[in-house]
């Protein structure tokens, strides 16, 4: 018997984050200010196995690596090892296993061969690699040592390899799937999707003596110093039939502006596009410019210039996406230097390069090389936070969920043989009736929205985002009015006033009368993002729809528009989403026509004018009760 040991010992970095006087920075206010950390911490490993020339069960694993060196800086958060399957996998023939296995659920295991080699006893080793990969990050990657490898006449025995990656994957439970070109790009995109090169970075200009963004983002005219750091920071180009990474600039029609500030020179490999708020079409007649805010508000990083230095705070831009902010203003009485601060919402891990104390950068080529690789590890460290990462992983969840379940069924062989065969294409019709199906089904239950992933394939197929969607239950004239988060508390339920016999002029708390009961439970919810409303309080799942073209202003006059039906569920993250991209629809006058047209659609004038004798508009009784979550969502 001969012993080999393999020792896998990486030594964990502890970090910390100072301000540039040495004061740890404050947790209460949610910022790091003039200072962050490298982020360098991976497990530690100790392997020691035993090897016989007859049955070799040794299993061990590569430790995944967080950063990835350029020059004095380095590049953090990104899972380097990711490109297993394009670098050991792709060009071989092996193998894939899929199949749903407690306690991983979902599962995909490609095992290939990878190489032979000759221990001290003249005994060949065979060497397996394999990815495993599930609803959880990181994936599972390492080396098995195994049986020997395929012959023209057999198999390596499969089961055997399975089982060393988890006990629980007896060949049994899994299928095995030929590796079919379209499998495996399927499982590059999987694999590689947060393996990031290109980067979209806000970049934003701060007059003196500004103080809103509603200031910020109206700036037409700029100072010298931020057109010299402008010139410093990349290149100017123009986007009209520009080639390189646009970061979601048209490049087609001038449609987000003539020019904009390109970077691919910093770090090779690296590309970033500036969205910079003075190049970017300024609408005069529009005090949010939302054109300018729908760049810059949707991005992970913003750098901030200041042409003084003033305190900036993470909440005040409103966004639900800006994470990391890097504010930048230059140094009186010294040509071409800056001070730079970091400052970063809660939740976001440290990441580096550290700031220099005090923090002020007199050399523009280490500043750039700074800034670029400051910007680029915040985007990565502010995707794990838990507001970017949850979609992200249900969405990564769903495509495994999907490869396996359409790879189960082609379990006979001469299914596996055959060409494959050009999908049907759905109509209209279909792509309709099954995307309402997911949302009723949910509505049903009052389970969550359904997968981002799949709501997503299903609208770029072209389903209609309008559909209407039914009710899944008839109100109840027993029901009371309760928690807004239930589903049975709809709009009309929780809402609508409803006559009394006794007196005219007090507030009624019972739901609708019995003689409109039929007439309500027939009503419709006017497209998947009112019911998305009334499911959950999830303003990315919001703003995805809204991108997609559903409605916000429905034309069905049952219903007042998604701003007012957000309020009624005290849905706050949701109607702070709806204020920074469509801030229309929080307007008194909308809202008040909006309830007092659905209030019109239901009862008759005579019966209005007995319930609100004596309390003005019902649109004002309703815009006044949810005014502190109006409050709440502009962080008043």
């Amino acid at each position: 018997m001969y012993m080999l040991k393999y020792f896998f010992l990486l030594m964990t970095t502890s970090s910390h984050s100072y301000s540039s006087s040495g004061d740890s920075c404050s947790e209460r206010s949610g910022m790091r200010t003039s200072g962050t950390s490298v982020l360098s911490s991976t497990s530690n490993f100790t392997i020691s196995s035993t090897i016989t020339s007859q049955s070799v069960s040794t299993k061990f694993f590569i430790p995944s690596s967080s950063i990835s060196t350029f020059g004095e800086y380095q590049i953090e958060h990104i899972d380097t090892e990711s490109i297993w399957y394009r670098k050991y996998f792709i060009h071989k023939k092996h193998p894939t296993f899929v199949g749903n296995v407690e306690p991983f659920g979902p599962v995909i295991i490609s095992i290939a061969f990878d190489c032979k080699t000759i221990n001290n006893n003249r005994d060949a080793v065979y060497w397996y690699r394999y990815i495993l990969r599930h609803k959880d990050l990181p994936d599972d990657r390492g080396l098995l040592v195994g049986p020997p490898a395929q012959t023209p006449l057999s198999d390596p025995p499969w089961d055997v390899l399975l089982r060393r990656i988890s006990r629980e994957f007896a060949q049994s439970k899994l299928t095995k799937l030929i590796t079919t070109p379209e499998l495996s790009e399927e499982l590059l995109s999987l694999d590689e999707n947060r393996l990031q090169k290109a980067y979209k970075i806000g970049l934003l200009y701060c007059a003196p003596l500004q103080t809103t963004e509603e200031e910020w983002f109206s700036n037409t005219t700029t100072s010298k110093s931020f057109t010299n750091f402008l010139e410093l920071l990349g290149t100017k180009v123009r986007l009209l039939g520009f080639k390189g990474f646009s970061g979601g600039l048209d490049t087609n029609l001038d449609g987000t502006g003539e020019y904009s500030i390109h970077d691919d020179k910093t770090f090779k490999d690296y590309e970033i596009m500036y969205h910079v708020s003075t190049m970017l079409p300024y609408e005069k007649s529009n005090r949010y410019q939302i054109t300018r805010k729908r760049h810059i508000g949707n991005d992970i990083v913003c750098i901030i210039f200041q042409d003084e230095p003033n305190p900036f705070s993470p909440f005040a831009i409103r966004s639900q996406f800006l994470h990391v902010y890097v504010i930048v203003s230059p140094v009186k009485c010294k040509v071409d230097s800056y001070h730079v601060e970091v400052v970063c919402k809660n939740g976001v891990p440290y990441f580096g390069p550290p700031l220099p104390n005090p923090p002020i950068f007199d050399d523009p080529i280490s500043l750039k090389k700074f800034l670029v690789a400051t910007v680029i590890n915040g985007q990565n460290a502010a995707w794990k936070t838990p507001k970017l990462s949850d979609p992200f992983y249900r969405a990564r969840g769903g495509i495994i969920r999907d490869i396996v379940n359409k790879s189960i069924p082609r379990m006979n062989m001469d299914i596996l043989l055959t060409p494959p065969q050009s999908p049907k294409k759905l109509s209209q019709d279909e792509l309709n009736s099954i995307l309402k199906g997911l949302f009723v089904d949910q509505l049903k239950y009052k389970g969550k929205p359904p997968d981002i992933s799949l709501v997503k394939d299903l609208l770029e197929k072209g389903a209609n985002p309008n559909i209407r969607i039914p009710q899944p239950k008839p109100l109840k004239e027993s029901s009371t009015s309760s928690s807004n988060d239930n589903l049975d508390d709809s709009y009309f339920s929780s809402t609508l006033p409803t006559p009394s016999s006794t007196t005219s002029s007090s507030l009624p708390s019972s739901p609708l009368p019995s003689s409109s009961l039929s007439q309500y439970s027939s009503f419709k919810l006017p497209n998947i993002l009112f019911a998305t409303i009334a499911l959950t309080d999830d303003p990315i799942y919001v703003k995805f729809l809204i991108n997609y073209g559903v409605e916000t202003m429905p034309k069905d006059n049952h219903f007042p528009n998604a701003f007012v039906f957000s309020a009624t569920y005290k849905r706050v993250e949701t109607m702070r989403c709806l204020l920074e991209n469509i801030p229309a629809l929080s307007d008194p006058k909308s809202v008040d026509t909006a309830i007092n047209d659905t209030y019109n659609s239901v009862y008759s004038k005579n019966t209005q004018n007995n319930v609100l004798n004596g309390y003005g508009t019902y649109g004002n009784r309703i815009w006044y009760n949810f005014t502190k979550f109006k409050n709440q969502i502009r962080g008043k």
